[in-house]
């Protein structure tokens, strides 16, 4: 055997064109995406992989080895969903067999740690299935590896490109759900663009081609109908993803762990960095025993089963979407098909995701150990955007019901990623609810009440810009700090009134800012000035439905409902927790009523 050395400039220039031309290929991994999942976004992900390692190879490399740990380290932050962690555990593998190498810039080391890799990548996937991604990784490396003598990779990779199309195009044989649906699996078919343009680009020294998306732009799910109708619904709702920083478990370890809470478990570690995937109906949970592992630093979490059930029985022509901070049952926003773009939350070191990894009566405990005021912020506007690229592919116009502009950038944020939506039949509108918690929660259950009973988007658009001044919520809150620290209520009033221990009710005004009223100088006198406001809001205008929240404090919340029952004569439309970003500004204990009143209603 030889011992030609590579030219690191050459690698990277190949592992960047075989990122590109991945990349310029990920809507045809969307749509033949069947396995595990007809979730549609292989493509998607092993995209957002590719942007990661273009984007943190930017700056030069000084020798082969640097340009791998370049790679390794950027595939492992940007690994997303299966085919995409396997990939980044491959090139980890590649990188830390080529450490132990003696020659590390050599031909021979080179293909002598691709083969030593796989063992790596098969020991990421808790049960690896052969027809999919790691079977043409496997078929990759060994093609390479042929023969007793290793001239020049201009020689090698042509023959195990190959072959590496050969084991692509069995694996429509290999599985029962790609022969079915006569295609190739979507992640095998990934690795193979991805080495294709890395060979071309090795062999020819010219750009395979240019991006012909952005980087960072909105990423196009474009899944086939005919191709997943056969498609089963998920057994586990979430496809969750997360990165966790200061490892201390081995890799066993934890997948013994968290086995125990969903199935397609991924797990993928390399220097005090591991990076999880696991479909579960509890994320929350498999966050909780990450945080006693390691600290998490990224977490991605889709919705599956309500992605299925869009693909397979939408419900409307017209998608619907909130933020999280509009409280509504969790069955009822995936009964009715509602999109949800989730809050995050910082609590120390650790970003959460509102009602999936964290729950409002988990934050309160959280809370308690950190010195440090949690923090919250909006959604992305990558995040949005990918929601766009979805829904514009589904339906046939958008309304977004955001919580008050005067308390979140979301509105904003959302109206900035709707410029980016591509299809021009696709009409979307984004309305600021001037609400927030139930009250906006009430606005997004009759829009979609609306929407169900087959209206035009222009009167729904209408009608629901004009629903939001028929919409009230009061907040009965024991410690006004909390709202004072997130500036969810006017600084001044809401110290004097601490100062002298007063109980305001808390509400919204017309343009949605906090507003003190009220003041009383108990949590019962509270109470009662509450309910006086109700009856005669029900007098005067109809109360034509309500919900009781709170945060944490549900057994004062059931005393509310019997009260309220007492005086209006009905039963709420539901009682529930508040989200997670609510329960930051109103504080724990805190109980609130949302209502929705008739036409000519006095808010007092």
């Amino acid at each position: 055997m030889t011992s030609q050395s590579i030219d690191y400039q050459e690698l990277l220039f190949a592992f960047r064109q075989g990122a590109i031309q991945l990349i310029n290929e990920k809507q045809e991994l969307n749509q033949i995406n069947v396995f595990p999942v007809s979730d549609g976004d292989t493509g998607s992900n092993l995209a957002s992989l590719m942007e990661t390692i273009l984007e943190e190879t930017n700056d030069e490399s000084t020798s082969v080895i640097e340009v791998f740990e370049n790679i390794a380290e950027a595939s492992l932050l940007g690994a997303r969903g299966n085919s995409g962690i396997i990939f980044a555990q491959y090139f980890n593998g590649i990188y830390n067999n080529l450490l132990l190498q003696e020659e590390k810039s050599s031909v021979k080391s080179f293909v002598t740690s691709v083969k030593l890799a796989i063992s790596e990548a098969y020991q990421a996937i808790e049960n690896p299935v052969e027809g999919t991604i790691i079977t043409v990784i496997r078929s990759w490396a060994e093609a390479l590896n042929k023969g007793d003598q290793i001239h020049s990779l201009e020689n090698l990779l042509p023959q195990a490109l190959i072959e590496t199309k050969q084991a692509l195009d069995n694996t429509t044989r290999q599985l029962k759900i790609l022969q079915k649906n006569q295609v190739v699996d979507a992640g095998a078919k990934g690795f193979y663009l991805f080495i294709e343009g890395f060979t071309k680009a090795f062999i020819n020294k010219q750009a395979v081609d240019k991006p012909r998306e952005r980087l960072n732009e909105s990423v196009k799910i474009e899944i086939s109908e005919t191709l997943h109708r056969n498609s089963s619904e998920p057994k586990y709702r979430y496809c969750t993803e997360i990165l966790i920083d200061q490892v201390t478990q081995t890799k066993e370890a934890i997948q013994t762990k968290l086995s125990a809470y969903g199935d397609s478990l991924i797990v993928s570690i390399n220097r005090g960095k591991a990076r999880i995937h696991i479909h579960s109906n509890q994320p929350d949970q498999v966050l909780d025993y990450l945080n006693t592992v390691g600290q998490p630093i990224q977490q991605k979490v889709d919705d599956m089963l309500l992605q299925y059930r869009v693909n397979t029985q939408k419900r409307a022509p017209i998608a619907l979407v909130t933020d999280s901070i509009a409280d509504l049952p969790a069955d009822y926003v995936l009964d009715n098909q509602i999109h949800v773009l989730p809050m995050n939350i910082l609590i120390g070191n650790t970003s959460y995701i509102d009602k999936i990894t964290i729950q409002s009566n988990q934050f309160f405990e959280l809370n308690k150990k950190q010195s440090e005021r949690a923090t919250s912020s909006q959604p992305t506007l990558k995040t949005v955007k990918n929601l766009f690229s979805f829904l514009e592919t589904k339906y046939e116009a958008i309304l977004v019901i955001t919580v008050a502009g005067k308390l979140s950038g979301t509105f904003y944020t959302v109206k900035e990623a709707a410029k980016h939506i591509s299809s021009p039949n696709t009409r979307i509108e984004v309305i600021d609810s001037k609400q927030n918690s139930a009250a906006q929660g009430l606005l997004v259950m009759c829009a979609n009440e609306w929407i169900q009973s087959g209206i035009g988007f222009t009167e729904l658009v209408e009608r629901t810009r004009h629903k939001r001044s028929q919409l009230k919520i009061l907040v009965s809150v024991d410690d006004l700090n909390p709202m004072i620290d997130s500036g969810r209520i006017p600084q001044f009033a809401g110290k004097i009134a601490k100062k002298v221990n007063l109980k305001p009710i808390v509400s919204l005004n017309e343009a949605g800012e906090g507003t003190l009223s009220a003041f009383t100088f108990s949590l019962e006198g509270n109470e009662k000035k509450i309910i006086k406001q109700l009856k005669k809001m029900h007098k005067s205008s109809t109360i034509k439905r309500y919900a009781v929240i709170h945060a944490n404090s549900e057994k004062r919340a059931l005393v509310w409902k019997n009260e309220l029952i007492k005086h209006l004569g009905f039963q709420p439309s539901y009682i529930m927790d508040i989200s997670t970003v609510i329960a930051m500004s109103a504080g724990q204990g805190s109980v609130a009523v949302a209502v929705e009143l008739g036409e000519g209603a006095d808010l007092i």
